[in-house]
């Protein structure tokens, strides 16, 4: 099976000097979030079809195409994160049907693939790789008589689970099929050139003008140079609109960094103050968020708010979930997005759902949002890219302001993510009991985050030495209280992504309750000691640890000196107020994870087995 991939598709002017190849193989690039276990293209020429695939990330193919000379009159392209079929060569995309008169990239999960294949076994077809995405071209050349859309369609009557799909056809040069359910992809055509593009992330089209369209579920695409013909599920064409968007040329570069995921990092005061930016009155202690399109009489009939998130958006929303109830006194739930769609939630027309997203294409808190939505919910999205799903299905939407996250591992938005919630928080609250000079005391710690995010920065290189005194462990409990506690789920998960070590975020109360049996000298504990309401009980919970071996490296608020009396490795940090710590201290622990995973020579930016979106379940 295939998963979490990126497509791309493109069908040239005949006056466009532009290699087709090269520019599939630029949009692979801005798609290689999306997974970069293996890549490949197919297009035509001289009447055939012709391949080139590779194992490994999209330059692998991109020095394929290059020695192969490789030339192609339209073509689709895509990179793969696998499932079930092992990410080699044999398994990259595109998939050919046996006579290989047909090609086809596979975004998604086609869950009765088996007994789709037994069958086509049964008809004397013969498969060589194990995905299910061979089998949908074999299913597609079952069924095609010469006409490609209509055997497309009868294909898809037959598959159960999500997808988007492109298509080429040696008998239909310079056309493409695209096709879709419950997975994005989006039509771009160039009213200049007639060219035509097809992706599964419109922030693939970088820096081009184009009219778009997003395909709905089951509707099918027949795309050719200057024109494309739109059909519903059951074949009857569809007329649409499409939008003119100027997509931004976000060309991204390392600036001299050795990994993005250290200048993202680094870039963390500018990104902070960025997504406060003009969003603050100060005069009245008021947050001012324009993507906000409920009223105020709206916001103050909530009585509860539910927060959707997965990976590091969930440690957000679990931080801010304890902001909501704690300042604006509003009953406040975040659910691991996957898990809510399984529940049959409780939702009520005075429920507030949030929900949030990096990227904008999460399947599962997208499909979470539907089901909220579905029940009468009010929803508030936040999201980091622009023309993303998750943007276009809800009607409020505050963005992150962060700029491009290159790196899989998630920094710079979690900490704009924080940001936004905060002031969000601040909107709701003073929509309530919070009096206008408790606002602007919260605007006023608001505005020294970027200073003190900077004064964390500034000591990279003490990080950097903790980093070489502990990269020899192979186990590490991250602990803390209240705030503290997500923010520890948070810097364990970084250490995770990117060291590939063992590593768990933990309540420091709940240690005694169990964890605390794995206490001995080759367990590596950080304390996380910046939420000021619980520090007593804090250097309690880490002089049990003392008392058992456990080797003990404490990020604590300056001036509290008797951390000095249970450990000597203290990383101190500018104090800050417990509903805002999250913020530095997370700063400290991606630079801990950072230079920890440096000595430990990994793949820092693109991590094994990760992708930057999780588009399927």
């Amino acid at each position: 099976m295939t998963a979490m991939c990126g497509i791309f598709g493109y069908i040239r002017s005949p006056k466009e000097l532009r290699s087709s190849v090269d520019v599939c193989i630029d949009g692979l690039k801005l798609l290689e979030y999306r997974g970069y276990d293996s890549s490949g293209i197919a297009g035509m020429i001289d009447g055939k079809i012709r391949a080139c695939k590779r194992a490994g990330k999209v330059g692998a193919l991109e020095e394929a195409v290059t020695e192969e000379n490789l030339e192609l009159e339209s073509a689709i392209a895509h990179t793969r994160w696998a499932t079930h079929g092992i990410p080699n060569q044999e398994n990259a995309h595109p998939h050919l049907d046996q006579e290989e008169t047909l090609a086809i990239v596979h975004n998604g999960i086609i869950e009765n693939h088996h007994a789709i294949r037994e069958k086509l076994i049964q008809k004397g077809v013969q498969f060589s790789s194990d995905t299910d995405t061979e089998v949908i071209a074999a299913l597609i050349s079952h069924y095609y008589q010469g006409n490609l859309r209509t055997a497309v369609q009868k294909a898809l009557r037959e598959l159960h689970g999500s997808f988007a799909l492109a298509i080429i056809h040696k008998d239909h040069p310079n056309e493409i099929i695209g096709a879709s359910r419950e997975s994005p992809l989006v039509v771009g055509m160039d009213p200049k050139t007639g060219e035509a593009y097809l992706s599964s992330d419109a922030n693939s089209f970088n820096g081009k003008v184009l009219d778009v369209l997003y395909l709905k579920d089951d509707e099918v695409v027949l795309l050719k140079h200057n024109s494309f013909t739109l059909y519903n599920t059951h074949g009857r064409k569809v007329e649409k609109k499409l939008t003119t968007v100027a997509f931004e040329n976000t060309s991204v570069s390392k600036n001299g960094y050795d990994h993005y995921m250290l200048k993202e990092i680094f870039e963390q005061p500018q990104t902070v103050q960025q997504a406060m930016a003009g969003r603050l009155c100060e005069e009245f202690g008021k947050a001012e968020l324009e993507g906000l399109k409920l009223s105020d009489q709206k916001l103050q009939s909530v009585n509860r708010i539910l927060i959707l998130a997965c990976g590091s958006s969930w440690h957000a929303g679990s931080i801010a979930a304890s902001q909501f109830e704690h300042l604006a006194r509003i009953p406040t739930e975040v659910e691991i997005a996957s898990e809510f769609r399984y529940t049959n939630p409780i939702i009520s027309e005075d429920t507030l759902v949030i929900a949030i997203s990096q990227s904008g294409e999460t399947a599962d808190t997208i499909a979470a949002v539907r089901e909220a939505k579905a029940k009468g919910a009010k929803v508030v999205a936040l999201c980091n890219v622009d023309h993303s799903t998750l943007v276009r299905e809800t009607d409020s939407f505050l963005f992150l302001r962060a700029g491009p996250e290159v790196s899989v591992c998630s920094t710079k938005a979690f900490t704009s993510q924080l940001t936004v919630l905060s002031l969000l928080c601040l909107h709701m609250a003073r929509l309530r009991h919070l009096s206008e000079e408790e606002g602007q005391q919260f605007i006023k710690e608001l505005k020294h985050l970027p200073h003190k995010i900077t004064q964390v920065l500034a000591q990279g290189s003490q990080i950097e030495a903790y980093a070489e005194k502990y990269a020899s462990f192979e186990h590490f409990f991250f602990m803390g209280r209240r705030y503290m506690y997500p923010t520890s789920l948070e810097a364990a998960l970084k250490l995770k992504e990117i060291s590939y070590l063992n590593a768990n975020g933990y309540p420091a109360g709940e240690m005694k309750h169990g964890p605390i049996a794995l206490v001995n000298p080759d367990l590596a504990v950080i304390g996380l000691c910046g939420n000021l309401q619980t520090f007593d009980k804090m250097m309690s919970n880490l002089m049990e640890i003392k008392a058992r071996g456990g080797s003990i490296l404490a990020f604590a608020p300056k001036g509290k000196e008797e951390v000095l009396t249970i450990t000597n490795d203290v990383l101190w940090i500018p104090k800050v107020i417990d509903p805002l710590a999250s913020i530095p201290y997370s700063v400290a622990g991606q630079l801990f994870a950072y230079y920890v995973a440096k000595i430990q020579g990994t793949d820092i930016d693109q991590p094994r087995n990760l992708a930057k979106s999780v588009t399927v379940e």
